[in-house]
């Protein structure tokens, strides 16, 4: 079955080096050339969840730039159907420097990107997509916010991200019927797993998961808590796992439970560990 799952949030063009160890300061390191890859949240969980399904949905910024069409030919590659929140304007794509080692431990120099002015109607994307759930990254927050609130309306189950804590999550999280956080996400006051359970909790927030990399998986089911083990696998590069994670998340939370949907999402995260990049897994 075909489900229909809309994406909200960032669109990045991540450049990676492979290294053999972590360079030290002041030197200059040869390399084989990068990959260019197009990344970013929402839309690794957009091709995640396009991979299960055939098909998926993302609204993101992408504009007019040297990089357009590159990104679009990595959608149509990967069946996401793109709604471009500032179509037709000049707009600079955010741009990851990725530096990975040979036992997949990485580093990342990025920034936020800066605020738009989309005209996209929210209704409108609603009624083209008609999404049985949505996924939002923090990105994009005034827009993330009108479709998380007409999702909430309509009984669709809203999932979000928290990679790391933004200020717009106090408003996003009212919405939230699924928080899938990093080990990075720790709000105001939150010193670990244990206090940023606290503040979900505090937040009305029922089905909670918190991913530690290789390590299980943190979860709280209403007023059950647990652990899911991570399958232990030979890393080659884990840039983007995070993201396919919630991808196939949301695309096994259609068809089962969010104790089971987290399960599977995680074995697959996992897979994608196995392989460069974060196209390679889609081929093999």
């Amino acid at each position: 079955m075909q489900y229909r799952g809309l994406f909200i949030g960032l669109t990045t063009i991540d450049i990676q080096y492979f290294v053999d160890i972590f360079p030290q300061s002041n030197i200059k390191v040869k390399t084989n050339p990068p990959d260019i890859l197009v990344g970013g949240p929402a839309t690794n969980a957009a091709v995640a969840f396009s991979y299960l399904n055939d098909g998926a949905n993302l609204a993101t910024a992408i504009g007019d730039n040297s990089f357009t069409a590159f990104i679009q030919k990595d959608f149509k590659r990967t069946q996401i159907d793109c709604v471009d929140l500032v179509a037709a304007q000049k707009n600079n794509p955010v741009v990851a420097s990725v530096i990975t080692s040979e036992n997949g431990a990485r580093n990342i120099f990025t920034y936020n990107p800066a605020e738009i002015k989309s005209e996209i109607n929210v209704e409108q994307l609603f009624e083209t997509t008609d999404p049985q759930v949505i996924l939002l990254d923090g990105f994009y927050p005034e827009f993330g916010i009108q479709c998380a609130q007409l999702a909430k309306e309509n009984g669709i189950p809203v999932v979000l991200d928290c990679g790391s804590w933004k200020p717009q999550y106090n408003e996003l999280l009212k919405y939230a019927d699924v928080v899938i956080c990093s080990a990075d996400f720790l709000p105001p006051n939150c010193t670990d797993s244990g206090d940023v359970f606290v503040f979900l909790k505090s937040k009305n927030s029922k089905e909670i998961a918190i991913s530690r990399g290789d390590k299980s998986i943190l979860y709280s089911d209403y007023d059950k808590f647990g652990e899911i083990e991570v399958e232990n696998t030979f890393v080659v590069d884990t840039l983007g796992a995070g993201d396919f994670l919630h991808g196939a998340f949301c695309y096994y939370y259609l068809e089962s439970s969010f104790i089971s949907a987290l399960s599977k999402a995680a074995l697959l995260a996992s897979n994608t560990c196995k392989f460069k990049g974060t196209r390679d897994w889609l081929k093999k």
